[in-house]
């Protein structure tokens, strides 16, 4: 529907190219923007909706944050080249530069949101406005096959490539600072003690394991947010990839080295690691998210305390780099108290994308499995079993517990990942009939008997409980993501999950942790 807008939480305002300095209801007190880098946008198209007519609601905040952003800095503007950013409001006066990005856009190409008036045709959500395409030579279009039939080819991915990473570091930024905490008070968690092994970033080498996927759509979009993830606090990792990809890495300007297979790989990186005298932080390429639940836990058993505590805890979302930093901090601080000489060397985060049962337990797990999406290994002779190809990371969380005593796994810690469904990398080693996985099961059974058992409620998946480690209720992880489906009826839960874990609650297993 379209008419006069409603009075909203701010009155509506229409960026311009040279926005008026105010300040900011953020910096007044700091209010958590939902949605974040996206809800920015967000705020921004409705605002050129309201001034077609439409009546639209939004958050403040956002919108705040929208107009603070400088033309010249948003996703839109050209990267190089390109018709002038001074020249648009003269000859665009019902366009601003947006704050995102079309995929496929060449560097030298700008991209605006213009209103539009409302007619019999305008319904839903997208009336008001238009997303333009500006070219180099000033002239405006609004749909994809006109901006090819000027560049006279076909675009991809590749040539917007750049222009992604603009638009994912921009949101990257913009999560940060729309959340309640970040890097900085993430690491006011840490004790008086582990503030002062709190290291450098130069202490950090980050080494990024991927394979084939530099040449398809959905992997460029991931590896440009992993990048940029690194890239906006100032560290620029090293992706270890397989050979015939080595190019396809190189020609995205990555620092990119050959690997080899997977596990050979991860060794190859620590190895790096240890050479340079730095902690190997290693990274899977499909990793959109960070973030640590701070808040006291629940003081009853069962989901819906936990629930109730996870909900009300702090939410931050961090970089990766605070994230290893963190880890890091502590490895140390509790190296520094070790007696024996045995302390861990191995941290990770929650294996699950939402915590919520971590706060039915201790901030903290000492024997429990470490996920290889994202984790920090200090100083450890412990490499990699070159004959997995699958579940590695359970075979090295055991190792590094038979080698250091224990390890330590982040419990309020999570990532989101989805390589269960990325074509490439581990996925590419899976087969129907489930053959790769077996291998690499009965490897772990091998080698660690009294530490694994079958999963009882999804094919070719272990559950793993170190002798004596105490009991941490979760859910069921597809390691490496699971090729089969779910064997017992589940029932539906909403939730953003890591490595393939199915989004639904399976029945309690008994001791997986």
């Amino acid at each position: 529907k379209f008419g006069s807008a409603p009075a909203l939480q701010s009155s509506v305002r229409l960026s311009t190219m040279a926005p008026k300095p105010r300040t900011s209801r953020a910096k007044e007190k700091k209010e958590v923007i939902r949605g974040g880098g996206r809800s920015i946008r967000s705020a921004l198209i409705k605002q050129m909706r309201s001034k077609a007519g439409w009546e639209v609601n939004f958050q403040a905040a956002a919108l705040d944050a929208a107009d603070e952003v400088p033309q010249h800095r948003r996703p839109g503007a050209p990267l190089k080249g390109g018709f002038p950013l001074k020249k648009w409001l003269e000859k665009f006066p019902d366009m601003v530069v947006d704050l995102g990005r079309s995929a496929w856009l060449p560097d030298d190409w700008g991209q605006g949101v213009k209103t539009t008036t409302p007619n019999g045709r305008s319904f839903g959500t997208t009336g008001g406005m238009l997303v333009s395409y500006i070219s180099p030579c000033g002239k405006r279009f609004f749909h994809k096959h006109m901006v090819e039939k000027l560049a006279g080819r076909k675009l991809s991915a590749y040539d917007g490539y750049k222009g992604a990473l603009r638009k994912t570091e921009f949101e990257v930024m913009q999560n940060r600072a729309s959340a309640i905490g970040s890097d900085d008070a993430l690491f006011k968690v840490l004790s008086p003690k582990e503030r002062r092994f709190l290291p450098p970033a130069s202490d950090l080498y980050v080494a990024i394991v991927s394979a084939r996927r530099a040449s398809q759509p959905q992997g460029l979009r991931d590896i440009a947010v992993v990048q940029s993830s690194f890239i906006s606090v100032g560290v620029e990792p090293t992706w270890y990839v397989d050979e015939p990809s080595l190019g396809d890495y190189k020609k995205l300007g990555l620092k990119a080295v050959v690997g080899g297979k997977l596990t050979a790989a991860r060794n190859m990186a620590l190895k790096d690691a240890a050479a340079r005298g730095k902690a190997c932080v290693q990274v899977s390429d499909d990793i959109s998210r960070w973030e640590y639940r701070h808040g006291p836990r629940a003081t009853e058993k069962g989901d819906d305390a936990s629930n109730t505590a996870h909900e009300a805890a702090e939410r931050y979302i961090l970089s990766p780099v605070g994230a290893a930093r963190f880890m890091l901090a502590k490895l140390r601080a509790l190296a520094a108290d070790a007696k024996d000489g045995k302390s861990p060397q191995l941290a990770g985060v929650y294996p699950l994308g939402s915590c919520s049962r971590a706060f039915g337990h201790h901030e903290e797990g000492r024997n429990h499995f470490i996920l290889g999406d994202f984790f920090v290994v200090d100083k450890s002779p412990v490499r990699f079993d070159q004959e997995m190809t699958l579940k590695e990371d359970y075979d090295i969380t055991c190792a590094h517990i038979a080698q250091h005593g224990s390890v330590l796994r982040l419990n309020r810690m999570t990532i989101a990942a989805k390589h269960a469904t990325n074509p490439g990398g581990a996925v590419a080693q899976r087969d129907k009939k489930g053959t790769e996985e077996e291998r690499n099961i009965s490897i772990l059974m091998r080698k660690w008997p009294k530490s694994f058992r079958r999963n009882p409620t999804r094919k070719h998946e272990v559950i793993m409980r170190w002798p004596g480690a105490p009991k941490q209720e979760e859910e069921t992880k597809e390691c490496d993501g699971s090729s089969g489906p779910p064997v017992k009826a589940v029932k539906k839960r909403q939730h953003v999950a890591s490595k393939g874990v199915a989004k639904h609650v399976l029945k309690r297993p008994r001791g997986k942790s």
